[in-house]
């Protein structure tokens, strides 16, 4: 018997998608305090998306062991009575599906890509005794939200964002590509209404129609990653490029399929992609965006939601003065309420707005990169080299605090981790990467 806590993680820990990413950071994070927790993981589905066979056998041993403590508390009805048995739990779902579950019921969500959510999301959040979501963009969402009474969420909220992993086991994904075009974009994405793929197709073709060197990357899929989900995108992709330009001549790839997460890192290549654009509606934080920027790709998208967090870096004017500015391409947009076509019962409502990029802007913002990308490629690598440092997932800060370590233990492992960087440098190493070493060599030794 253990007397450590009792801790529940509830998320689709096992899917491919975006809740699942936030699902496994926060698993994995749960992971490196085994040493003070008791951890079961409940192993959710997340609509119809894929089901990875690699996360299930990383997590398996932990769904296995809570599946059996839950068959344990059945009743003669099936019922599962977890009253008393955790002392928290972590629920990574939208808030409209929060429940009460322990003392200590933590709600991690994206919450909503619009400027306020369901009047019914009130009571869900209330419920938590504490809100994780992704993106200031999450924070406000939630906190503009009111229920009938005009009553707000009370219960705290907190920003934590998604970390940067570097890709230390890069894929050539697009070795099977035949690319005959030297300048091509990239979106990332699933087809669905918030996503905009239509109007950045239409965007993309009517800009770009009469160029035979420019190519935009689509890695997209409907539902999941199916065999016949590839042929019904693939029919919807061809059918919306003929409705627009039949005669194009600019190229479009078309990419589908379960990736591993070495292989969807690896889309990111900057050898390959000049450009990452999106027409997106809204985001709760925007995974493929983050990842593109991190990866030194200039980014064009929509000038609204929970991107601005990491599209925007500070930098110093002549007087010394520090200021915000934005390192991508701005799409102007304009804020009107969601179509009928964009309902979901209990998440999107026809009360809900979110952002319209404007065309002309979008067209615009495209064609500059096409015609002038040596003027952002600095930019792109200047932010790439902020957002590795502000969002690293590194180890700096916990060998720092560790209280049960000696000094000489913190800077024997200090020295051990800058060690490490220096000898995994070589000679493919880019001039981003070097600063970024250089720059965590001064963190580690001033930590010292």
């Amino acid at each position: 018997m253990t007397n450590k806590p009792k801790v529940l993680l509830s998320g689709p820990v096992c899917n491919v998608s975006g809740y699942s990413e936030h699902a496994r950071t926060l698993a994995d994070a749960l992971l490196g305090m085994v040493d003070q927790i008791d951890l079961y993981i409940q192993d959710t589905q997340w609509s119809s998306s894929t089901r990875s066979l690699s996360y299930l056998k990383k997590y398996g041993s932990l769904i296995e062991k809570t599946n059996k403590l839950f068959n344990s508390l059945k009743d003669d009805q099936d019922r599962v009575n977890i009253s008393g048995v955790f002392s928290c739990t972590y629920q990574v779902r939208p808030p409209n599906e929060f429940t009460q579950m322990s003392p200590n019921d933590i709600g991690v969500t994206a919450a909503l890509e619009t400027t306020f959510a369901p009047s019914e999301w009130v009571a869900k959040c209330n419920m938590m005794q504490h809100l994780l979501v992704v993106s200031e963009h999450a924070k406000k969402n939630i906190k503009s939200t009111k229920d009938q009474n005009g009553k707000g969420v009370s219960t705290p909220v907190t920003v934590v964002p998604f970390g940067y992993k570097e890709n230390n086991n890069e894929v050539d994904v697009y070795s099977d590509i035949n690319f005959t075009t030297s300048f091509n974009f990239l979106t990332v994405l699933q087809l669905a209404p918030r996503k905009n793929l239509e109007f950045t197709l239409k965007c993309f073709v009517d800009q770009f129609g009469n160029d035979s060197d420019v190519g935009l990357v689509i890695k997209t899929h409907m539902h999941n990653n199916s065999t016949l989900d590839f042929h019904a995108t693939r029919e919807r992709i061809q059918h919306l490029l003929d409705t627009f330009n039949p005669d194009r001549k600019c190229k479009v790839y078309f990419m589908h399929g379960n990736l591993t997460e070495d292989q969807m890192n690896s889309l990111y290549n900057p050898k390959y992609i000049d450009c990452y654009i999106t027409a997106t509606h809204g985001e709760g934080f925007g995974i493929p965006i983050f990842q593109a920027a991190c990866n030194n790709i200039p980014v064009v998208a929509t000038n609204w939601s929970g991107h601005l967090d990491f599209l925007r870096a500070p930098v110093k004017n002549a007087a010394g003065k520090t200021k915000l500015l934005s390192h991508f391409v701005k799409v102007d947009y304009k804020i009107e309420k969601v179509r009928p076509h964009h309902l979901m019962p209990g998440i999107i409502t026809e009360e809900c707005e979110w952002a319209y990029p404007k065309e002309e802007s979008f067209r615009r913002g495209i064609q500059f990169v096409r015609s002038s990308k040596n003027k952002i490629t600095e930019d792109a690598e200047n932010l790439a080299i902020y957002l590795r440092d502000k969002f690293s997932i590194e180890n700096i800060p916990h060998i720092v605090e560790c209280t049960t370590c000696t000094k000489k233990t913190k800077v024997d492992r200090l020295l051990e981790l800058d060690a490490d960087m220096y000898t995994n440098m070589g000679i493919e190493t880019t001039k981003t990467d070097r600063k970024i070493v250089k720059r965590n060599s001064r963190k580690i030794y001033y930590a010292i």
